[in-house]
């Protein structure tokens, strides 16, 4: 059905794709692996010629014998959707807003006056026939995603290729839409070619495994072959990346043999009473209570795991800690004392509680250097001292170091992992006490995730930072946290110790949860 020979890809001087080598066969689902910038995507996207102009790609791209770089516009546009679809990262990127997405899935249709209709796609995709009439806006992500499947095979295409379909969606979600593209392959012998930096969903979606670093192809073969046995020093390392729930070798609050000491916890005093309390809170939006009589504590100097599905009512509730979102009931208590709600009493308290954003790239603003972006809390909290050694000491607290290679740097110029340290180093410029990170490695490739997270550590142990990580990822809860709570439409369903709540867990959701988390 396609196969790759000698595929090398350049943008001017600079080789992104060197010899790549691949066949894929119908009802074979192969994973391409490998981190951000090895070439993964430049590969997909080169089977439907749908890279930049500026791009020159050299070698054969045979999709069912005809090469994709000889064709002409009007056979590439027949062999597009009908031929071999494409299943982009964002959704909600790719979806029209102002579109219904019933609309959205016959336009391809339309246009290639493929027989048949929506409901049929949405039925296939397991989407209620009512969400044809709805907006992008009004689905979750887990939906979305279903939209783009259904978009993907609207045609009947062959081929479909998934690049990164399963990213930022939470793991009951993820386990979802992974067993729909399994069933969908079995039934309509469709080729799926699956792209991912994280192993373990390729390792529960594709029966073959192929390995991208820098632009080469390194490993390839049977899935678990190349997971268990792995050949190639950079396959080993994104294998053992991801924390497995279980595995004390990967639970980095504890010392391991491979870990010193100094990785134990700075556990907070039984006796002291907590840096952190909420009491009873609730957050209604309209009608809809979104934060249900929710009781949390964090001590000093501990990491606390706030784990739950899109919508379960986590962010509402950093929100409502910040002070960000006004409470409809309940308490929020700092070192003892009530946080006010507005005036130079809020602005106080942010100043010791600093927030976290999940995108870093939405986070930063595009047209401020590093220097800005860090020193802007010092400007708004009118902290005195040297701004320049202010900055400089956060921005190499972060490990951006040397600090002076990044200050005068604009985001676009960063990777994922530079931009999420810049913006820890905004937090930590003001000495905050408590940290709150979103998602804080949700985008994040397998290496870089594992620094910013030894990162978190490390600030524990030097400055006694206490953190709320908020996170749908259980792996990273497991390698983090000292306790975790399970928040499950708008209440806590479950809080205790990490080895507690993962290992023996008592609340059904919570067993879902686990249940639902991919293996390596």
């Amino acid at each position: 059905m396609l196969e790759l020979k000698n595929l090398s890809v350049h943008y001017g001087p600079k080789r992104v794709v060197n010899d790549v080598n691949l066949l894929l066969a119908p009802g074979q689902t192969l994973g391409l692996a490998g981190e951000s910038g090895s070439g993964k995507s430049t590969v997909a996207m080169s089977v439907l010629r749908l890279l930049p102009r500026t791009a020159q790609v050299h070698g054969e791209i045979l999709l069912d014998g005809d090469d994709v770089r000889t064709m002409s516009w009007g056979a590439l546009r027949a062999v597009r959707w009908a031929s071999a679809s494409i299943v982009f990262q964002g959704a909600m990127h790719s979806l029209n807003p102002v579109q219904r997405v019933g609309d959205q899935i016959a336009e391809p249709m339309r246009l290639h006056g493929t027989p048949g209709g929506v409901r049929e796609l949405l039925e296939q995709v397991e989407l209620p026939l009512d969400k044809a009439r709805a907006y992008p806006h009004e689905l979750s992500g887990g939906q979305k995603q279903r939209v783009m499947i259904a978009m993907a095979l609207a045609c009947g295409p062959r081929l479909v290729i998934a690049d990164e379909p399963t990213t930022a969606l939470d793991v009951v979600v993820q386990a979802q839409v992974l067993g729909l593209m399994k069933r969908l392959v079995a039934e309509q012998d469709l080729g799926l070619m699956m792209i991912s930096h994280d192993l373990s969903v390729l390792a529960e979606t594709c029966d073959d495994l192929a390995v991208m670093h820098r632009g080469e192809l390194v490993e390839r073969g049977r899935t678990r072959e190349v997971i268990a046995n792995p050949r190639h020093p950079h396959t080993a390392a994104l294998t053992a990346a991801f924390p497995v729930i279980g595995d004390p070798a990967h639970r980095w609050t504890q010392p391991t043999d491979q870990q010193p000491a100094d990785h134990q916890p700075a556990a907070p005093d039984a006796g002291t009473r907590p840096l952190l309390e909420v009491r009873d809170l609730t957050v209604d939006y309209g009608r809809t209570r979104a934060v249900d009589g929710v009781d949390l504590t964090i001590g000093r100097g501990e990491i606390v795991a706030l784990v739950g599905q899109s919508g379960s009512g986590k962010t509402t509730l950093a929100r409502t800690i910040m002070g960000l979102r006004k409470p409809s009931s309940g308490r929020v208590i700092f070192d003892g004392a009530e946080v006010p709600r507005d005036g130079k009493g809020l602005k106080a308290f942010r100043r010791q509680v600093q927030l976290v954003l999940q995108d870093p790239a939405s986070a930063l603003n595009p047209r401020h250097t590093v220097h800005d972006a860090v020193a802007e809390g010092l400007r708004v909290h009118g902290i005195p001292g040297d701004e320049e050694s202010l900055v400089t000491a956060a921005v190499e607290r972060a490990e951006l170091r040397p600090a002076n290679l990044y200050l005068e740097s604009l985001p676009h110029e960063l990777s994922g992992g530079q931009q999420q340290r810049v913006v820890i180093a905004g937090a930590l410029v003001l000495e905050p006490r408590l940290l709150v990170a979103d998602e804080p490695v949700a985008s994040l490739d397998a290496s870089v995730r594992g620094e910013v997270v030894a990162l978190l550590l490390r600030l524990r142990r030097e400055l006694g930072l206490a953190s709320l990580i908020i996170t749908h990822d259980l792996g990273l809860a497991w390698q983090i946290a000292d306790r975790v709570a399970v928040m499950h439409q708008g209440k806590i369903v479950e809080q205790g110790s990490v080895e507690q709540v993962l290992l023996n867990p008592s609340h059904d959701y919570t067993r879902a949860l686990v249940r639902a988390v991919p293996q390596v």
